[in-house]
């Protein structure tokens, strides 16, 4: 399965996404977890990978790891032609028998830059192929090494890991958003490995349909509670906004909740 790994997307303050606003905050930033923070000139709050912020004139949402996949298939978003991604990564993991042997075998296309780290005392190798300011970057690296996780049957973790920046970021973002990230990631990983290398991911991505790491995953609240959180979280907050416009619309909600037959509550 291929999945956003990390995710910088902003988007201009609208008619539409103002009010959109404390619904994402309201969401993905629980009141118990989230604190104060700035990024990038924006301000706003994070709770654990997630950060969400405010400028004068755009908002931002950026998010790390394994919650950066549930942000890019389901954050509500304004319409999506407004939406700018600066960054988006992308990756896929699977299983081989020596994870360092096949990334040292892999031979990067002689056009873009490359460089092959290893651990001098220890297993763990990365290979990068591109260049750090170019708008796509291949990274491979032992992920059994650097997380410490192993496969229960054998072997050992891989993942492949593309990097894209400005309009590539936008193409992937919209690939992601469509459930069709395959095409041009298995697309961009031809033109930086060696017909070996990519065979191999291709054949991985093709027959994996299941999570390595299911326990990255976040967990659903239920229903109910998910309503409770949306009342608390988004409804109120956009309720104070409507009162500091207009106080009087206070007599006619209290109005409407008042006409609610109490057996139905």
């Amino acid at each position: 399965m291929i999945r956003t790994d990390y995710i910088v997307c902003t988007f201009p303050k609208t008619d539409v996404s103002e009010p959109l606003y404390p619904t994402i905050v309201g969401y993905w930033l629980p009141n118990g977890d989230r604190h104060p923070h700035a990024m990038y000139g924006f301000r706003g709050y994070k709770a654990g990978k997630i950060f969400v912020g405010e400028r004068e004139d755009r908002y931002i949402v950026q998010a790390t790891g394994a919650i950066a996949h549930d942000v890019a298939t389901r954050l509500q978003l304004p319409i999506e032609h407004e939406i700018s991604v600066a960054r988006i990564d992308v990756q896929h993991t699977f299983i081989t028998a020596d994870a360092d042997r096949l990334i040292n075998n892999c031979q990067p296309n002689i056009s873009y830059q490359a460089t092959r780290w290893m651990n001098v005392n220890g297993p763990g190798v990365t290979l990068y192929v591109g260049s750090t300011r170019s708008d796509a970057r291949l990274r491979i690296y032992n992920k059994t090494a650097e997380s410490g996780l192993k496969p229960e049957t054998y072997g050992e973790y891989v993942r492949v890991e593309l990097q894209f920046r400005n309009r590539r970021a936008d193409n992937m973002f919209r690939a992601i958003r469509a459930r069709a990230p395959r095409f041009p990631f298995l697309v961009q990983l031809k033109r930086m490995v060696d017909n070996f290398m990519y065979q191999v991911v291709y054949d991985s991505v093709a027959q994996d349909e299941e999570e390595l790491f299911p326990q990255d995953l976040p967990k659903e609240l239920d229903a109910l509670s998910r309503r409770k959180a949306w009342i608390e979280r988004s409804v109120v907050p956009a309720f104070r906004k409507v009162l500091a416009e207009d106080p009087g619309y206070l007599k006619i909600f209290l109005s409407m909740l008042d006409s609610i037959d109490e057996d139905v509550i």
